[in-house]
């Protein structure tokens, strides 16, 4: 999924690399960067979980990933909604 999203945005921005489009150009690859970020730390957490050996830490473990989650989903809907917008 990752790969086609790649593809899709590499589409979009150089759609956008003309002078008066800096500006969007730049927000989206900021946005772009934000997303993969925050699928890093959706991953970290889902490996945190699956080392946790004490009890104590699992509810940590299970609201970190429930946490960086929703964040790659918010970031994510965030991202397309942008990149709609810019297309029209």
């Amino acid at each position: 999924m990752i790969k086609k999203l790649r593809k899709f945005l590499d589409v979009v921005q150089s759609y956008f690399e003309s002078d008066e489009n800096d500006a969007i150009h730049t927000s989206s690859k900021t946005m772009i960067e934000l997303v993969e970020e925050a699928k890093k730390e959706w991953l970290a957490a889902k490996e945190y979980f699956n080392s946790v050996n004490e009890p104590e830490l699992i509810d940590y473990a299970v609201h970190s990933i429930k946490a960086t989650e929703k964040r790659y989903n918010y970031l994510l809907r965030e991202l397309k909604q942008m990149e709609l917008k810019e297309i029209k």
